[in-house]
């Protein structure tokens, strides 16, 4: 089970500058439901200096991360593609 502090601290990852601007990047499409939250917790928790771009790149790339590992076996598990 994952600790308090942890949770937190993950947190907090998602509310920084990811680095990225939102024109250079690729468009997602995600639910008005999914994009108020977020722009609430941006809005709220953000400074004024976080954008919900930073914090989709944050999580995204945070959630990639710790899951790379069984993604990377998933992976291997499928047929290799040859164009």
């Amino acid at each position: 089970m994952m600790s308090m502090k942890k949770e937190k601290n993950d947190c907090r990852a998602c509310l920084k500058k990811s680095g990225i601007k939102a024109s250079e990047g690729k468009q997602v499409y995600i639910s008005k439901e999914t994009h108020y939250k977020i722009s609430m917790i941006v809005r709220l928790l953000g400074n004024g200096e976080v954008t919900i771009a930073d914090f989709t790149e944050n999580v995204i790339s945070g959630f990639l991360h710790t899951h790379r590992d069984e993604f990377n076996r998933m992976l291997n598990a499928v047929p290799p593609v040859e164009l």
